[in-house]
């Protein structure tokens, strides 16, 4: 799927394959991962003439830039038009691949390296004279792309798209109508302008030497992404729901717990019982909070790379550095924006960390589910990478219990996962969710704290501070919640 800025329909544009040597696919490659890389980092990137050599006069249809990770899209822009040469469309379709795919949220700069690069050279648009069912035939898959239009709607696929999803070719036309906003069977109406086109795509990793040309950065800040949702949109209603949460007095003398778990759903279901476990835990210099990956996006374990933690009215300090060396230790454990952009497990314990503890700096860290041995081994890495630190970190699991049972059974299958933690078992812990099927989000994140606090010699202990569902605040009891607050040590 792509998204391209149009030409008018008359262009007919080159009707002619361009032809580039491997030399200037190379180009090509360093050209526009230069120009992805300039974006990015908010830079003025040069114009790609320079690097294009000959090849940066090619006439084109359009130009393509197409970004995957892991296999999965994760931007595709492009730039159309009549009279086009190759480095002005290539320059237009990198900037907007870079930051401006309406589908996903910007390429972060931590992720650059991570990518996969396809650059689509266009050309051979021609309408489809044939009228209604007729225009079927003359699609061919693999060969054409296809670009729609009626009134001011547009839609078009690249000739990949097909092979890629496997259609056939009345599949590959309704798709180019469903992404135009069109009825699925739009293509067949006369007032529907049907054109293919044909396409060659340079392919190869994002050139990393290209981001050489910037230094290199991390995101300074994460803003906040469910203000208004999950917790208040502005400050003073954020302190005065923090001043309800706090008063019962002030904070008792912090006990030696090595780590806790705390619920995260919105502060009216949840942010009480939060609130008891961070009172008593020892908020040290750091504080390490792993959440699971609710959201698609980014790395499946991904440790924020920001300097601070933004929400309405304040701010929490990161540590840049910490969450480099758990990356470097930690074998799959990416320095990863995306994967925390839109996530609300950490951001909503930030406020009550800021009232009680305003100095600690937080790292949060995502971590999407995954074999029971490579938790393990997550535990086993963050345990050495911590071991030595002069004062170790407090880990902090973010999670809920069991989702959408009714009361009764949501208060069955809490007790069984609550029992399992209190096991200090991580083993016990994850298999006793699988073979439940308890929809315990935190499950996975649960599992690594524990590995780490058990191969630390620091879990010995585990006290339940509290435990509810949200039917205590909803009075439905056919649509549950379950939430605990637990210490460890």
């Amino acid at each position: 799927m792509a998204s391209a800025s149009q030409p008018p329909w008359q262009s007919c544009g080159p009707t002619a394959q361009p032809t580039l040597t491997q030399e200037q696919e190379t180009s090509i490659l360093r050209a526009s991962s230069r120009r992805v890389a300039a974006a990015v980092h908010a830079r003025r990137g040069s114009s790609s003439r320079d690097l294009l050599g000959d090849a940066a006069n090619t006439p084109v249809y359009g130009v393509f830039v197409t970004l995957k990770r892991a296999g999965q899209l994760r931007s595709c822009c492009g730039c159309l038009g009549e009279g086009l040469r190759f480095s002005e469309a290539l320059d237009r379709a990198a900037d907007r691949a870079a930051t401006d795919d309406p589908r996903f949220p910007p390429i972060s700069p931590t992720e650059l390296g991570e990518l996969d690069m396809h650059v689509w050279l266009l050309w051979g648009p021609q309408p489809v004279a044939a009228r209604g069912e007729d225009r079927a035939a003359a699609i061919v898959l693999g060969k054409h792309g296809l670009q729609i239009g009626r009134g001011g709607a547009r839609g078009l696929l690249l000739p990949s798209v097909a092979v890629d999803y496997g259609l056939d070719t009345r599949a590959f036309l309704q798709q180019v109508c469903l992404k135009a906003g069109l009825p699925r069977d739009a293509w067949k109406s006369d007032d529907t302008t049907l054109l293919v086109f044909q396409g060659y795509a340079v392919e190869g990793p994002f050139d990393t030497t290209a981001e050489s040309d910037w230094e290199a950065e991390s995101p300074e800040a994460r803003p906040p992404a469910v203000a208004g949702g999950f917790y208040p949109a502005t400050a003073g209603e954020i302190q005065r729901r923090l001043d309800a949460m706090f008063a019962d007095g002030p904070r008792p003398a912090a006990e030696p717990w090595a780590g806790g778990l705390v619920p995260h759903a919105g502060w009216q279901y949840s942010g009480r019982l939060a609130a008891a476990v961070f009172q008593r835990a020892p908020l040290s210099e750091c504080v390490l909070i792993l959440g699971p990956k609710h959201r698609p996006g980014g790395a499946q374990w991904a440790v924020a790379p920001h300097g601070r933690w933004l929400f309405p009215g304040g701010e929490m300090a990161s540590d840049p550095a910490m969450a480099a060396r758990l990356a470097g230790a930690i074998s799959g454990l990416k320095l990863d924006a995306v994967a925390h952009c839109q996530e609300h497990a950490i951001e909503v314990q930030l406020p009550l960390l800021a009232r009680l503890a305003p100095q600690t700096r937080v790292v949060g860290i995502v971590v999407g589910d995954r074999s029971l041995p490579e938790l393990l081994r997550f535990g086993r890495e963050m345990a050495e990478a911590i071991r030595d630190l002069p004062q170790r970190p407090l880990l902090v699991v973010s999670s809920d219990l069991n989702h959408f049972a009714d009361e009764a059974e949501t208060q069955r299958l809490d007790r069984l996962a609550l029992d399992a933690i209190q096991t200090l078992d991580p083993v016990s812990l994850y298999e006793t969710v699988k073979e439940q099927h308890i929809s315990m989000c935190g499950a996975a994140p649960c599992t690594v704290v524990m590995e780490t606090l058990r191969c630390l010699n620091v879990l010995h202990r585990c006290e339940l501070v509290g435990h509810s569902t949200s039917a205590e605040q909803t009075g439905d009891t056919h649509r549950v919640v379950g939430y605990a607050g637990l210490l460890l040590g």
